[in-house]
This record gives structure tokens, sequence and C-alpha cells, in this order.
């Protein structure tokens, strides 16, 4: 019983965050996500049948798991589901000779307002947990960044001290910049690996940025400065990325370090430029 709620509560989370993410799509690995009534035929398999605020009828071969949320399942005779069936505010009817190979699982409340409150606060917790193990993989690669660039990491400092305003501002511009050009080379097909590059490198600009101001932040800590390294990059990036999170004013404090980063690189690479000429 333990192993099959964690398993739904896995399945739930996910598919929350998916219908967020993801669009109404007839893949071609065959899965089907849809926002509408969905029937597979008989004699017809898929891999999987996601549903949201309709029903599924299945007269043919799921090869994973039926996942309905706000709907009804009909598995018909004859029908297959070699996993999960699962169904959210809805019923299942299934009728003789179908065969399910793991468990049918409904939960369904007493009404429409209740299923709704139910949904509601899955998607709360769905987003919730995915911002929680964002910011725990935000943190890691900031100490890796640290670990990897911690002899220079006092120079590329000194680079923003007393400029912070000029350098949030170029950064917006230049954040601006690379994202017109990585849209305009995303346009054509042999421009896609340019333009995930260049929308990748103010990514990979940032988390060596936090990991400037993460040791920056945890040295102004009695106690940290003859620590050992990871612990003051530890330390500095669960601070920030902890005020990311925050209402509004986290959202406003992400954008002001993410373009002050960038700034900062870019005036770091052309001062080190200027001085080999």
């Amino acid at each position: 019983m333990k192993k099959h709620r964690i398993l739904l509560s896995i399945t739930i989370v996910f598919m929350m965050a998916l219908t967020l993410a993801a669009p109404t799509v007839y893949g071609a690995e065959k899965n089907v996500i849809k926002q509408k009534e969905v029937m597979v035929p008989a004699k017809q398999s898929v891999e999987n049948v996601i549903v949201f605020g309709h029903d599924a009828i299945v007269k043919g071969k799921v090869k994973t798991a039926v996942i309905v949320i706000n709907g009804n399942v009909d598995i018909k005779k004859k029908a297959k589901v070699k996993e999960l069936v699962l169904v959210i505010g809805g019923h299942v009817k299934q009728e003789a000779g179908s065969k399910v190979t793991d468990n049918i699982i409904a939960m369904n409340l007493n009404s429409p307002s209740q299923n709704s409150l139910f949904l509601g606060g899955l998607v709360l917790i769905s987003g919730w947990l995915l911002r929680l193990i964002a910011s725990i993989v935000l943190v890691f690669l900031t100490v890796l960044a640290g670990m990897s660039l911690h002899k220079r990491t006092n120079s590329l400092a000194e680079v923003t001290k007393g400029q912070a305003p000029r350098l949030i501002l170029s950064g917006a511009i230049i954040s601006a910049a690379l994202l017109v050009v990585g849209v305009l080379l995303g346009i054509t097909v042999i421009g896609i690996p340019v333009s995930i590059l260049v929308l990748l490198l103010p990514v990979l600009i940032f988390i060596t940025g936090l990991a400037v101001y993460s040791h920056e932040l945890a040295v102004q800590f009695s106690g940290l400065e003859n620590k050992a390294p990871w612990l003051r990059y530890l330390t500095g990036s669960f601070l920030l990325v902890s005020l990311f999170n925050f209402p509004i004013i986290g959202s406003i404090f992400f954008f002001l370090l993410f373009f002050l980063s960038l700034g900062g690189a870019f005036k770091f690479l052309f001062e080190r430029f200027r001085a080999r000429k």
C-alpha cells in the first residue's frame, strides 16, 4: 500500500507539472495528451493516455498507463492496459474481458467544487516541489562552479565593486541582444544548435556570477572566513536562492543579479582582452 501511495504521489506531481509545460500533442512516440475526450480504437496501440477534464475510452492497447484527471475511464472488452490506471475526480468502468496488469486507482470526491479544490491543491503542491527541486539544483551548480573557479573568485568580484548600476543596465541590454539573436537563429533549422548555445551562455554566466556573489556574501559572516571554500559557497548560495523564492521581490532580485552577473562577466572579458593588446 505504501508503495502505491508513493507511486501515486509522484505521478500526480509530474502530471500536474506537465500540464503547465506541455502542449496538447499526439507525438511520434504515440503518447496521447489531450484536453478533450480520447478514444483508443480497437487494434490500435499507444504508449500512454493522459486526459484532463474529459473522459477516456480504451478499446485497444495501452502499453504503459492511463491517467485521467477530472474525467472518467471506460475500459472496453478486449482492451489491454499493461500498467497503472489512475483517475482523479472521476470513475473507472471496466468491462468483462478487458485486462489491466497493474492496479486501478480512482479518487473521486463528492462534488465538482471539492474536485476542483483538490486538484488546485495538487497543482500548488507540485509547483512548490518543482521550485524546491530547481532551488536545490541551482545551489548544487553554484557550489560546483565556485569550487571550479575558486582561485579567480576575488578577481571576478573586483569587477563589480562600485559599478553595480551600470553593470545591471549593460547586462539587461546584453540579455535582450542575446535573446533576439537566439530567436532569429532558431528560426532556421541550421541555426538551432547555435541558438541553443547563445541562449545557454547567459545561464552559465549567471551560475558563475551567483558563485562569486555567494562567496562574497558568506565571508561577511563572522566565523566563515576560515571555513572550507565549499561551505562558504553553500551558505551564500543557499541564502541567495532562498531570496529568489519570495513573491515579487524574489523575482526582481533574481533579474537584478542575473543582469549584474552578465554585465560583470562581459566587462571582465573586455578588460582581459584589452590588457593583452
